[in-house]
């Protein structure tokens, strides 16, 4: 586990301080996949660096399974830092090694036995589907197989906790698709923690489990995803997460209901039971849900334009159906 302490970073400057991170506190379960997310500036980046060493925070801990390294000796953090593999928005490739050159080089830093390295290198560019790019240059490569190579490198010390931040920002959809498909495969088939900084809520949404809301360097709120997604508690989730639910609500009268999908089986025609069966018109202000595996996942808002029975009907419908609702006001 990952777990950072009471995390600050402070900048300082001709003109003052600048305070990136601000008393952190979270913890990053072995065997999760935890997005960070937030708006430019929120302090992402800062904390990813901070949590590898890269960026030495000014006060607090990151303790790596309960060893703190920011007390480690530098020999001592050089080997805690094996357990961490990195990769980058621009993939940071050597331009002047082949690919299979760039995922030895972290192994020949090492020192470790030529033909060892060699094999590992192979391994992992089978793992990530660039066998037979082994010998090509980075010039020679696309974006996303750049980044495949950068992933590949990244796991090749073994580590136990992957860092990604904004992974896959500068690709286009269909390559961004194809990399968090493999993340998910190192996660379920390696068993690597993989922490995630982006600032894309569906790459959130597609493969993490949990994830921490940044606001002006602090936590704003933390959990496993379906409990985050489903009720934001901070404005800057709301914001981040249902921010087209949020102008639904503005300016519009009558009784509102957010209706919250988790999972739950969606075959059930809910709202047009609900009109039928209470004898009320429900209008829908908002939807934005979508079938996952069979299942849905997310949020509609409906205005009640009945009496006050008619609403109170239609809340007991709801109940009963196992639909879980919110009051919008």
């Amino acid at each position: 586990m990952i777990e950072l302490k009471n995390l600050t970073k402070i900048y300082p400057s001709k003109t003052g301080e600048t305070v990136a991170l601000e008393d952190v506190d979270l913890s990053i379960p072995d065997g999760s996949i935890y997005g960070v997310i937030g708006l430019s500036g929120a302090g992402k980046s800062t904390l990813v660096r901070c949590i590898d060493l890269l960026e030495k925070p000014t006060r607090g801990q990151v303790l790596l399974d309960g060893e703190d390294m920011t007390a480690a000796k530098k020999k001592r953090l050089s080997e805690l830092r094996r357990s961490i593999g990195m990769i980058f928005q621009n993939f940071n490739l050597l331009e002047q090694r082949t690919a299979a050159a760039n995922v030895r080089f972290p192994l020949e830093l090492n020192k470790t036995p030529r033909g060892e390295a060699k094999q590992r290198a192979e391994e992992l560019l089978s793992l990530v589907g660039l066998s037979e790019k082994a010998e090509a240059y980075p010039s020679q490569l696309s974006g996303g197989q750049k980044q495949r190579v950068a992933i590949a490198r990244a796991l090749a010390t073994r580590p136990k906790y992957l860092l990604c931040d904004e992974a896959t920002s500068a690709l286009d959809p269909t390559t961004t698709e194809s990399i968090l498909q493999l993340l998910k495969k190192i996660n379920r088939e390696l068993g690597v923690a993989i922490v995630v900084i982006t600032h894309e809520m569906k790459v959130v949404e597609r493969i993490c489990t949990h994830v921490a809301v940044l606001d002006r360097s602090r936590i704003a709120e933390a959990g496993r995803v379906e409990d985050v997604f489903s009720f934001p508690q901070s404005e800057i989730a709301k914001q981040l997460i249902i921010p087209n639910l949020i102008r639904s609500l503005a300016g519009s009268g009558g009784s509102k209901l957010r209706l919250v999908f988790r999972g739950g089986g969606s075959g059930e025609p809910v709202i047009s039971g609900l009109a039928i069966e209470c004898g009320i018109p429900a209008n829908i202000l908002f939807a934005d849900t979508r079938r996952i595996d069979g299942k849905t996942f997310g949020h509609m808002v409906i205005e009640l334009t009945g009496d006050q029975k008619q609403n109170a009907a239609a809340r007991e419908y709801l109940a009963a159906h196992d639909v879980i609702f919110k009051e919008e006001l």
